[in-house]
């Protein structure tokens, strides 16, 4: 694994971590309030937006008839500060731009602030380049277990891996209904958590000017907190790096270990690259998948890309929605000249009366998987804002020659994921399992129309003047290019 994640690509690597993963966010939502509510000295967390009244159990996680606001995030955050005069929780946002403030809490810090005792500490952190945000999505009980993903403590996000035309629970607040959503959450305990607390801590100190002594917001180890949390699919203890991307800015060099990560990664692929992105419009990404694809010599590939059906907001859409269709048109050019085998699907629910239209899951997962012995997930998209002006956080597991117990986890984890988006599909095991032809089954099912899987509409219509225009004016300050050189194609095969 080291060979592979070294300083280029990672920023630490542990051994024998312990990990798990959390599928959706009523499994991590549930697992965060259960480590939560057993927080004895620090609950720490970084995020891109919060929402003080999201609540995070419903349904069967929560007591019948009971009040559930007891269950909203700032309710628990506080009532814990209260019942605990050790507890320390500390917050950090991203202090976002104009462009977002309609999608936000009104008057967030103040909220935070005057309803709180003074141990919970509420701070926003606008240490970015202009057009760029803090997007790591990062919370750390007691410095020893740590969870981090692609998920947001906020509205819209909670919902099950059924991802039910209509569920009476995913409703945000006034009770409005909100669309499917998905995400994938990484759980980890022991020296991993410590680099996250590190993390922490130095974005605690760029936005604050504040320095936190690391040893203070460590608890005494707990053995049995990790053992406790739900999960949806434990890992076993291997190796786990992290990789990172950090803005330069004044005192703080640029880092781009993400982007590196994936285009190597990539030029690595021998027969399958599985990915979940909410946008797919990296350059870097972009020319390494093309220029695997047109390597002599090399084994086709099978490459799936499950991605929302369009981008979330009007000004995504505008901006993000043009230059995707220009990145999928030339990786699908790439895939038919060189014979490799590409299939990209959106997630359709079906309401069971059929007088009203699908609906689509919202992908927001940021993940890839490679010939089931890679494994990347976390905060960064595949765009180019993630490989540059945004903070991202990445944890990655790579299974070396022997190592079989990793590998049967990551194609573990590959098949759970597909089958979530397959449905009801007979023999759906089957269609997801294998690697090879991978693409050709889903295909079928896709145009079957026997599961959940739709394709991807590859086509793309005449953008309007005034689109045009706004996607030329916005886009360098939404996506901007990466400006990053495609790494060479390797000589010969590599080994992870």
């Amino acid at each position: 694994m080291r060979r592979f994640l070294t300083g280029k690509t990672a920023w630490r690597v542990h051994d024998d971590a312990r990990s798990a993963l959390l599928i959706d966010v009523q499994d991590y939502y549930r697992a965060f309030s259960v480590a939560a509510s057993r927080a004895r000295r620090s609950i720490l967390i970084l995020g891109w937006q919060f929402d003080s009244d999201v609540q995070l159990l419903r349904g069967d996680d929560t007591v019948p008839g009971g009040d559930p606001r007891k269950y909203e995030l700032l309710t628990l955050l506080d009532r814990l500060c209260r019942e605990r005069p050790e507890l320390e929780v500390k917050m950090l946002a991203w202090d976002h731009s104009l462009l977002f403030a309609l999608e936000r809490e009104v008057l967030q810090k103040i909220v935070f602030d005057i309803s709180t005792v003074d141990r919970l500490q509420f701070k926003t952190d606008s240490t970015v380049p202009l057009g760029g945000s803090h997007h790591q999505k990062v919370v750390i009980i007691d410095g020893q277990v740590a969870f981090m993903g692609s998920a947001d403590l906020c509205q819209d996000r909670w919902d099950t891996s059924a991802h039910v035309a209509r569920d009476p629970l995913r409703v945000s607040r006034n009770a409005a209904a909100y669309k499917p959503y998905h995400e994938v959450q990484a759980v980890f305990a022991g020296e991993p958590v410590r680099t996250l607390v590190d993390l922490f801590v130095q974005r605690w100190h760029f936005a604050t000017g504040t320095h936190l002594e690391p040893e203070r917001l460590v608890a005494a180890e707990s053995a049995d907190l990790f053992a406790s949390l739900p999960v949806t699919l434990p890992m076993p203890v291997a190796s786990v790096g992290f990789s990172r991307t950090v803005p330069g800015a004044e005192g703080r060099a640029h880092v781009h270990e993400i982007r590196d990560l994936y285009v190597r990664a990539i030029h690595r692929a021998e027969r399958m690259i599985y990915i979940e992105t909410q946008y797919l419009t990296s350059q870097c990404v972009r020319d390494a998948l093309v220029s695997r694809m047109k390597e002599d010599g090399r084994a086709k590939l099978d490459v799936v890309v499950v991605l929302p059906r369009k981008p979330e907001k009007l000004k995504e859409e505008l901006t993000i929605g043009g230059p995707q269709a220009d990145a999928l048109a030339e990786i699908a050019a790439a895939a038919k000249e060189g014979g490799h085998a590409l299939g990209i699907y959106d997630v359709a629910v079906t309401d069971p009366d059929p007088a009203i239209p699908e609906a689509f899951v919202y992908i927001h997962a940021k993940l890839m998987i490679v010939d089931d012995v890679f494994f990347t997930l976390g905060s960064a998209n595949l765009a180019n804002r993630s490989m540059t002006v945004d903070s991202e956080i990445n944890a990655t597991w790579v299974a070396q020659a022997g190592d079989h117990a990793l590998r049967a986890a990551i194609r573990r984890a590959r098949v759970r994921l597909l089958l979530e988006h397959l449905g009801d599909v007979a023999g759906s095991v089957r269609v997801v399992a294998g690697r090879t032809g991978l693409v050709s089954r889903l295909d079928r099912v896709a145009r079957e129309r026997t599961g959940r899987l739709r394709h991807h509409d590859l086509s793309r219509g005449l953008p309007s003047a005034i689109a045009k225009a706004v996607a030329d004016l916005a886009c360098d300050y939404v996506d901007p290019t990466d400006g990053a050189e495609p790494l060479p194609p390797p000589s010969a095969p590599v080994s992870w």
